[in-house]
């Protein structure tokens, strides 16, 4: 797999949702998988197939990989298509748009995971994942093809079937889940990941094209002007990305980054304030530990949650705090 294949973290991050939303704890699974949220968040960040593949793998092994695809095709998310969604939207006709959309797919860096195949009657838009594990390009390779369809659907025709869904896995398990979503029985192990839709559904004008178009610009807008860093309380701004155990673990460095501040920058800030990264670290750190205490919980285990290195680390910072 050449290393220049990434994929966008607005993706990632709606993997994240789904895992909340099924009631696991996505800071853990990140962990494991080597990334971590605050990076996720940060502006046009860009994810190794190799690391997204791991954290899919690692969630599938909680929920099972069956229908896992499907569930994550519908999981919304305001930020996960940008500019690709908003030249979908820009056609006269579905196959229009998607053809606009799929041509400039390797610009904004995700490679060439679709194409746009012409087919008598009929076209096809065809998937592949560029990542090493054969479960994740199952799994991504279902939740592609549903995403085609889903935006068919939107734009064109809300009851619209596709002719085929072809996949070249074998099965996840029960089928259901998959011919419930298409209407079509899909067809498994085949030479490629496609899903064939006929001439009639993608030459017919999109329709709700301004107003969709008016609430992505808007959704986009929105979100711009969200990231622009405020003039002041920043230690309001930084509190929140030092809660929980994931927030106890992150760096000057990591916190800045996510706040489109230089580690320096965000130093000064603070100052102005009357705090600083190390005094909110600490109180963040001083009110998990009291918690976990009280809980019970030994003290190696609290340290280690805490963030520290070791537990001497962690007794030097009790000694601190009691000052």
């Amino acid at each position: 797999m050449p290393q220049t294949e990434t994929i966008s973290a607005a993706m990632i991050l709606r993997l994240v949702r789904l895992v909340e939303h099924r009631g696991f704890d996505a800071d853990r699974l990140l962990a494991r998988a080597q990334l971590s949220r605050v990076g996720l968040e940060a502006a046009s960040a860009r994810v190794s197939y190799a690391a997204a593949d791991r954290l899919l793998e690692l969630f599938a092994a909680e929920v099972g990989a069956n229908g896992l695809g499907i569930d994550l095709a519908l999981t919304p998310s305001d930020e996960a298509y940008g500019a690709a969604g908003l030249l979908l939207v820009t056609g006269a006709t579905f196959r229009e748009g998607l053809s606009r959309s799929l041509a400039y797919q390797r610009l904004w860096g995700d490679g060439e995971r679709f194409a746009l195949l012409e087919l008598p009657r009929a076209c096809a838009v065809r998937f592949r994942h560029p990542g090493p594990s054969r479960l994740a390009a199952a799994v991504a390779a279902e939740c592609a093809l549903c995403e085609v369809l889903e935006g068919l659907r939107a734009l064109v025709e809300r009851d619209a079937v596709p002719l085929a869904v072809e996949l070249t896995h074998a099965p996840l398990g029960d089928a259901t889940p998959l011919l419930e979503q298409f209407g079509v029985e899909p067809r498994f192990e085949q030479a490629e990941n496609r899903i064939v839709l006929g001439a009639e559904l993608v030459d017919r004008p999109m329709h709700a094209v301004r107003d969709l178009l008016g609430t992505a610009l808007e959704r986009q807008a929105a979100r711009a002007l969200s990231l622009l860093p405020s003039r002041d309380d920043f230690r309001a701004r930084v509190e929140p990305l030092l809660a929980g155990e994931a927030g106890l673990s992150r760096s000057l460095e990591e916190v800045a980054a996510a706040l489109y501040q230089s580690p320096r920058t965000l130093q000064r800030k603070l100052r102005r304030e009357g705090t600083g990264f190390q005094e909110l670290l600490d109180e963040a750190r001083k009110g998990a530990a009291a918690e976990l205490e009280q809980r019970g919980v030994p003290f190696k285990e609290i340290a280690f949650r805490l963030g520290f290195q070791d537990p001497s680390a962690f007794s030097r910072a009790r000694r601190r705090w009691r000052r």
